[in-house]
């Protein structure tokens, strides 16, 4: 059983900021737990979204093989989630069993599985390790890395199967250099073409106003993700977009953002 997609039955998951929009929804779309490389159960994460009174929890455990729990896990994950889904039953809180899946190519390839593509009920694409280079990033140029997020980029945008893109340049961000403007501009524009929603994710894109009012410009569908592998990480995007957007008026500004070339330290 393939996963039947339909990309305007899953623009509920995701918000656009405009003049009408006084907050930022009480998403959290990007959240990992013991299934894959989070610190806690999946019910204390589910417990934790729930005394923040969010409303939705999107879990996007990793698919990639060492960072899960082994074999078997995928199908213990759906299982413990939907069993979870059912004991919250009117509490507010709409919880969505996702995954987080990287190119492994330029042409469309996921790394998943069949159950997996069948089952999961949010996809999260993501430009992780390079291909052809995995996480050895120490011999590519400024110009290269740029090329290659890129290049995955425009693979994810281009894939039917991704509802929405994590941390868009964010592996060139925070490893090699700066992910240019213009290039982030692109991937948003083309975002809207294709109704797929654009993460917003503050441990990859910082500042994240200029971030935050590119994509309302471009009307683009927005994912709040905090990338939360910890408890205390889980809400952390929203707080962030909701002090931003809660002076809207500074999105107006010329924010001073670094271009080009240079290195960033490395972050979890």
């Amino acid at each position: 059983m393939h996963l039947i997609h339909n990309r305007r039955r899953k623009a509920h998951l995701f918000f656009t900021l405009d003049a009408t929009t006084p907050t930022i929804p009480a998403m959290e779309n990007h959240a990992h737990s013991h299934y894959s490389d989070g610190s806690s159960p999946l019910a204390q994460v589910v417990l934790t979204a729930l005394e923040q009174g969010l409303t939705q929890l999107i879990m996007t455990e990793h698919t990639e093989p060492q960072l899960t729990q082994g074999n078997g896990w995928f199908g213990d994950y759906m299982r413990e989630g939907r069993e979870i889904r059912g004991m919250i039953r009117g509490r507010n809180l709409n919880l969505v069993l996702g995954l987080e899946v990287p190119i492994t190519d330029f042409s469309g390839g996921l790394l998943w599985d069949e159950a997996m593509k069948g089952q999961v009920e949010c996809v999260l694409g993501a430009v992780h390790a390079y291909p052809g280079h995995g996480w050895n990033l120490t011999g590519l140029s400024p110009e290269e890395a740029i090329d290659l997020e890129y290049r995955g980029l425009l693979a994810l945008l281009d894939n039917p199967l991704i509802d929405a893109i994590a941390h868009p340049g964010g592996v060139c961000q925070r490893y090699v250099t700066p992910f240019p403007d213009e290039l982030f501009e692109d991937v948003v524009r083309r975002a809207v073409e294709r109704e797929i929603a654009v993460e917003l994710n503050p441990a990859y894109l910082s500042p994240m106003a200029p971030y935050l009012d590119l994509c309302r410009r471009h009307g683009a569908m927005i994912s709040p993700g905090s990338n939360a592998h910890a408890l205390r990480e889980i809400g952390l995007a929203r707080q962030v977009l909701n002090r931003i957007a809660s002076g809207r008026v500074t999105l107006e500004k010329n924010i001073e953002r670094k271009k080009g070339p240079g290195g960033l330290p490395h972050m979890r």
